[in-house]
């Protein structure tokens, strides 16, 4: 055997099968790719990107498919293919450029690799490691996330966020804005700014929590940085909490005492009125019979505001008489200025003076104010009924009402400015004295105001968001309000009656320096 062996490799060759140096070599495809790095040197962001090329050769006897060329890495965003990546075909010694575009989205050194994979027999996937510097600017935002804690609804807390270049070439700020309706930007420096490397600038950010829960916000900030098209979006978050929930409840009581004065401006133009109000007087008495049998009425129209009616009660005798002759007699200087004479009617009911032992403490006091012109004190109209609450001691015990012109336009009468002021301020009841005023509706309504608290004050500022209300147990909507600057539930309609147990549930919010 030994000795035919030439003789069987020789008889190999003629046929044209390989010898065993062309089966070592193989007949198939080989890959060549040079050089095996690029790079790119240094590139601005705001400069040209540079374009380097890298060479795929077939160096192999077999047509080569080069089937993917994909770049990899940590900062592969700062390379990219010039043309997009078809596969391609390469007959023996055939090449084929690729061109790699450098453009830095980072600072510093950036590094990745370019694979190039083939169906080579041999090493069929070749790295080209790519490398250049940028020269660019970075915004890092501090923190990142920022968290505020938890906070007590009702107060704030201010932090800064800074926002730094942190790259190696100059930064623009363009703009800064939040989203959050809980957040709010303080203080920003005016744009655009520019920042060198490693300066920075600060941004003031609010947070007032409103409710129980866990708020989130976003700081967008543009700029020349490269990353995500100059879009930068950086997260805010804080938690609010109720310092306190309380329960609040009052039972009105039946029969509530009232304590009810009548002031008449008495010039000219108003002698129909005051007579009107004589003669509907034991209507008015009638509709409020309906509510309460321990009321005292006095007709106040001196200057002095003191009485002289006296203080009539359903035990007066010839209360109705009394009431009427005292409606249309006495005045003065100031009987255009109603409000100057109800404060001195009030302020003289302390024992000894003339009106002693009208107002009583747990009555409500509603003031009544008959007028066809404009309120003409020398004050300020919510100077007097400061002064009369003050003199009452409780603003929900309180009611001013009128019969003036209406507002804007009085119609018959000039507009009732000041008393429609104070009629609002107190949850009163305004009429139109240009109207039919004296209609057993609008008695009642003045009836009404004369004894039922439409005004619930809580003991602690609260929440508008918790607060429930509950009469005789079941839960009211849409008949009431709270009003923030009295910090009281104040009924609208369907205010509770006498004997009904009213209860208000709320949540606290803190009152903070």
């Amino acid at each position: 055997m030994i000795r035919y062996f030439p003789v069987l490799l020789l008889a190999c060759s003629e046929s044209n099968f390989s010898n065993l140096e062309e089966t070592e070599k193989g007949n198939g495809a080989l890959m060549e790719v040079t050089p095996s790095s690029l790079n790119f040197g240094t590139v601005n962001a705001d400069g040209d990107p540079v374009v380097r090329s890298f060479n795929v050769k077939n160096v192999g006897a077999s047509d080569l498919n080069v089937e993917h060329i994909l770049i990899e890495g940590e900062q592969a965003v700062s390379f990219l293919l010039v043309e997009e990546f078809h596969p391609f075909l390469l007959p023996p010694g055939g090449d084929q450029d690729v061109e790699v575009l450098f453009y830095p989205q980072g600072t510093t050194d950036q590094f990745a690799s370019a694979l190039v994979s083939s169906d080579a027999e041999v090493d069929s996937v070749a790295d080209v490691s790519l490398q250049g510097f940028g020269a660019v600017p970075e915004l890092s935002v501090i923190p990142n996330p920022l968290d505020l804690g938890m906070v007590y609804v009702g107060c704030d807390v201010d932090n800064d966020i800074i926002l730094s270049n942190s790259g190696s070439d100059d930064l623009i700020i363009y703009a800064v804005e939040h989203s959050g309706g809980v957040f709010e930007l303080t203080y920003t420096p005016t744009f655009p700014i520019t920042l060198a490397p490693g300066e920075f600038t600060n941004v003031g950010i609010r947070y007032t929590p409103l409710l129980d829960e866990v708020t989130e916000g976003f700081l967008t900030t543009v700029s020349n940085d490269p990353n995500n098209g100059g879009i930068s979006l950086s997260t805010q978050k804080g938690g609010g909490e109720y310092i306190a929930e309380h329960i609040q409840s009052w039972e009105n009581p039946v029969d509530p005492p009232s304590d009810i004065v009548f002031s008449v401006d008495l010039s000219c133009s108003m002698g129909d009125d005051a007579s009107r109000l004589a003669n509907n007087f034991q209507d008015f008495i009638n509709e409020l019979s309906n509510y309460s049998t321990d009321w005292q009425v006095m007709v106040a129209n001196n200057d002095n505001g003191c009485t002289h009616s006296g203080i009539l009660t359903p035990n007066t005798p010839n209360y109705q008489s009394t009431f009427a002759s005292a409606a249309q007699s006495g005045g003065g200087s100031y009987t255009e200025s109603l409000l100057t004479v109800a404060r001195n009617a009030i302020d003289n009911t302390d024992p000894g003076e003339c009106n002693a032992g009208f107002m009583r403490s747990n009555a409500m006091l509603h003031v009544i104010m008959v007028s066809d012109e404009r309120e003409q004190s020398y004050g300020n109209w919510s100077d007097y009924v400061n002064q009369i609450v003050t003199k009452k001691g409780d603003i929900n015990n309180v009611r001013l009402s009128s019969i003036a012109g209406m507002v804007p336009y009085g119609g018959c009468a000039d507009a009732g400015t000041g008393y429609w002021d104070a009629t609002n301020a107190t949850g009163g009841i305004f009429l139109d004295i240009c109207s039919d005023w004296s209609t057993p509706v609008n008695l009642e309504l003045l009836a009404e105001a004369s004894v039922i608290s439409n005004s619930y004050p809580l003991d602690y500022p609260a929440a508008e968001t918790t607060i429930e209300v509950f009469i005789n147990g079941q839960p009211i909507f849409g008949t009431w309000h709270y009003d923030s600057s009295l910090n009281a539930v104040q009924f609208d309609s369907n205010p509770p009656e006498e004997g009904d147990f009213i209860m208000i549930t709320y949540a606290e919010v803190a009152v903070c320096d």
